[in-house]
């Protein structure tokens, strides 16, 4: 599978193919269906492949569905994956920066492609359970940054709301935290939003988005929408990964992903965010560039790339942003998530 959208090559330069391994991690998610297998890779990947590291635990924000249904979909995860221990969750923000709700309902109302409620009576979860850890995920995204600093690297791919009230209230970190690495944005303008150009978790908490990203953090990479984009399944091997039940976690990936539509191909999201950040190697072309978040107008959500280096240096923030990466390793570990 080759990459569909093309960089003019004078705009090139500053390539980057080699990132540091980190050994310590937290998922910031507001799972979502591509979350919830974003988290089975995961789980994959630290018992197989990199068992020198660490999932220290997993924060929610609400975003893909309501934060409580968020929760109960990360519970649900964590119990069909391949963790040898099931990970901490930490309840987050229930609101964007905003106080505003925005979801597409792409994975339904609950998140979980409709199949949550049957999830849960099959692990007798009953309502009034708490699925979570009494910390907020803010003292623990503090706390952790605190205590591991370069070691730890947070993988975001929800919105942002969660990493900016911690700025907020301990901007310490910028100078503490390994690595944060985001699901988010656009570079070539090819968005997911009503306006053309806007991605959704960017979309969802504009002024958490700006803010993290502005903020002076050792290492801040994004995996841009429009980069996923160019990477497609063909129906035969996505099939292969969404719709078969031998095995639990198979079954739960086919559920889930069964009322959700895919025209012509299918694709992998935030679990392509997942598996760079845990296995750098997989990333084969990253630029750093400025970017500018657009809070207002028709624009609102979009993230404009300083492609010549004209805009002023204020107005933007220095990112890694990954353009290309390893396809066929990518399939090859969706594939063995499920078939172990």
């Amino acid at each position: 599978m080759t990459n569909n959208f093309k960089i003019p090559d004078m705009l090139l330069g500053n390539d980057i193919n080699q990132y540091k391994k980190y050994t310590k991690f937290i998922i910031d998610t507001d799972a979502g269906g591509d979350d919830a297998h974003a988290i089975m890779m995961a789980s994959y990947i630290l018992k197989y492949i990199r068992k020198d590291a660490e999932l220290l635990g997993i924060t929610c924000v609400s975003g893909n569905a309501s934060l409580y249904n968020v929760i109960k979909n990360v519970y649900i995860t964590s119990r069909y994956c391949h963790f040898d221990e099931f990970p901490k969750i930490y309840k987050g923000c229930e609101f964007d920066s905003m106080r505003k709700f925005h979801r597409d309902f792409f994975f339904k109302e609950d998140g979980f492609g409709g199949v949550q409620n049957q999830y849960l009576k099959e692990l007798n979860v009953n309502e009034n359970q708490q699925l979570y850890e009494n910390k907020h995920a803010v003292d623990f995204l503090k706390e952790s940054i605190e205590k591991y600093q370069d070691e730890l690297c947070i993988i975001c791919i929800g919105p942002l709301t969660n990493i900016y009230i911690t700025l907020l209230q301990h901007p310490q970190i910028i100078n503490q935290l390994g690595c944060l690495f985001c699901m988010c944005g656009t570079y070539m303008g090819v968005g997911n939003q009503l306006n053309g150009i806007a991605e959704f978790n960017i979309a969802t908490d504009v002024l958490a988005t700006k803010m993290v990203l502005q903020a002076d953090f050792k290492n801040k990479i994004i995996l841009p929408f429009d980069t996923v984009l160019s990477y497609s399944l063909n129906k035969d091997v996505g099939s292969k990964i969404f719709n078969v039940q031998y095995n639990k976690i198979a079954k739960l990936i086919h559920d889930i992903y069964e009322n959700v539509v895919f025209e012509t191909c299918y694709y992998l999201c935030d679990e392509l965010a997942i598996v760079m950040a845990m296995m750098p190697e997989t990333i084969t072309q990253a630029l750093v560039r400025g970017i500018h978040i657009v809070e207002d107008g028709f624009a609102r959500g979009g993230m404009i790339v300083d492609w010549i280096k004209k805009m002023k240096k204020e107005d933007t923030s220095q990112v890694a942003i990954v353009t290309q990466f390893n396809w066929d390793q990518m399939v090859g570990l969706a594939l063995k998530t499920n078939q172990e």
